[in-house]
């Protein structure tokens, strides 16, 4: 037990009695990946669909692990690597495959991985990962400086003919948001019973 508490400190992990029991019964051979533990999460998360999350967020992890399943393909030729292989440079090659190969804008990467981060946080305290490959990584969002559309602007967009019914409804969706002020979100739970004439 001291030899493998001795070997612990020497890799500079949070040691828990948990961890030097599986080290001594040897459960700790086969690592997690990282993909396992990813869909591990999705599938909890999609038992507690509309309990405790909304189908929106399981939609966006879903999207954050097959970018995860693609990027450990891209750099690693492997359909899954150990969780233990994670560290600040794995982190890094990920902002930039996404930046560089999937081609996101910044803050849509630095969503991608703060989902990731959850993961790798859970990874943390279920001591499968001995520290945050996340610690002095900067993920800032940068702001967006939004264009305003004036009422010539609107007005030409309200009278494009669309060949497809689909546009010409994503068109009137856009409008209606622009004249309420409300979000697509909002205007998606709009019931037809919450709106009247005054």
């Amino acid at each position: 037990m001291y030899e493998v508490y001795k070997h612990l400190l020497q890799e500079d992990i949070i040691i828990t009695a948990e961890l030097i029991k599986d080290k001594l019964t040897r459960r700790d051979q086969k690592s997690k990946g990282i993909i396992e533990a990813f869909q591990q999460h999705n599938d909890e998360m999609e038992a507690l669909l509309n309990v405790e999350f909304a189908p929106a967020t399981y939609k966006r992890y879903k999207t954050s692990l097959e970018h995860t399943r693609e990027f450990i393909l891209w750099k690693f030729n492997q359909p899954d690597i150990s969780i233990k292989k994670l560290n600040y440079e794995f982190i890094a090659d990920y902002e930039f495959y996404l930046k560089s190969i999937r081609k996101c804008g910044h803050n849509s990467t630095i969503k991608y991985l703060t989902n990731f981060r959850k993961i790798v946080s859970i990874c943390v305290r279920k001591g499968w990962l001995g520290k945050d490959p996340f610690y002095g990584f900067k993920m800032t969002i940068k702001d967006v400086v939004r264009e305003i559309l004036n009422q010539e602007e609107l007005n030409c967009i309200a009278k494009k003919e669309f060949s497809t019914a689909r546009l010409t409804i994503t068109r009137d969706v856009f409008l209606f948001s622009s004249y309420t002020g409300l979000a697509y979100v909002d205007v998606f739970k709009l019931k037809r019973s919450e709106i009247s004439e005054h």
